[in-house]
């Protein structure tokens, strides 16, 4: 089964240069796979009331092939590719425009049992078991990413619009966490061509977030620290340099 979903890119989206980027298109995926479970009866607005147990993101991969403006619907595609489907799930993810890519990525999530402390497995709620879908849509395999820090950049306090229902610092709020490590010239220079995030820990209200940042050598690592300096998330950065603007009859 494939889930689709027309969607008009918004200005409040968009980067600093008014195109859609990385920061718009995780939001479209996460929409877009949460409304897919919503659907289904199996998502995180009723789990909880029904089992005790929610959704919680592990990791996250994207590619990011071009950035969107406003002038035209994106359709964004998600589905469930084949596989052994126990504890934790992989949805795949796809946004283009008139059958041209401009994003593609997967995402890995989990069942967790709110009261009990535990993940918890498909059957307990019930996951229906006729869900894949077979489609080619070519993606490197999840990393394995150090979370040793290095250059300390700024520290953040989770407040209360970083929260989601479970009462932890929603994911998406992690985005913001990693591309503000860097100024705003770094982003006039270059763009974001792939993007990995890996959650360790949850964070809650109140606490403080140290965030540290590394030249890979082919890449750039972002490190989240919390409590007593344990790592809370991860993510690894592939960039380009920006293409100088073409002027005709320049």
């Amino acid at each position: 089964m494939i889930f689709q979903k027309e969607y008009l890119p918004q200005f409040r989206e968009a980067d600093q240069d008014g195109l859609v980027g990385l920061r718009g298109y995780m939001n479209y995926f996460q929409d877009v796979a949460t409304h897919f479970m919503h659907n289904l009866h199996r998502g995180n607005d009723e789990l909880p009331e029904r089992y005790g147990i929610v959704w919680m993101y592990t990791k996250y991969k994207m590619q990011v092939l071009q950035r969107a403006d406003f002038k035209k619907e994106l359709l964004l595609e998600t589905w469930i590719p084949p596989g052994r489907l126990a504890a934790v799930m992989r949805q795949n993810l796809l946004i283009s425009r008139d059958g041209e890519v401009y994003a593609k990525g997967c995402l890995e999530s989990c069942l967790y049992h709110i009261s009990q402390s535990r993940l918890a497995r498909l059957r307990e709620i019930a996951f229906p078991a006729d869900m894949a879908e077979l489609r080619a849509c070519a993606m490197p395999e999840f990393e394995k990413l150090s979370a040793e820090p290095g250059d300390y950049c700024y520290t953040h306090q989770v407040r209360y619009t970083d929260l989601d229902k479970t009462g932890h610092m929603t994911n998406l709020k992690y985005i913001d966490l990693c591309l503000n490590a860097f100024e705003s010239h770094f982003f006039e220079q270059f763009e974001i061509q792939e993007f990995e995030l890996h959650f360790l820990e949850q964070c809650f209200e109140g606490e403080e977030l140290q965030v540290y940042r590394t030249d890979t050598g082919g890449g750039i690592r972002l490190t989240a620290l919390h409590g007593e300096h344990t790592p809370c998330a991860v993510a690894h950065l592939l960039c380009k340099k920006k293409e100088e603007p073409h002027y005709a009859g320049a």
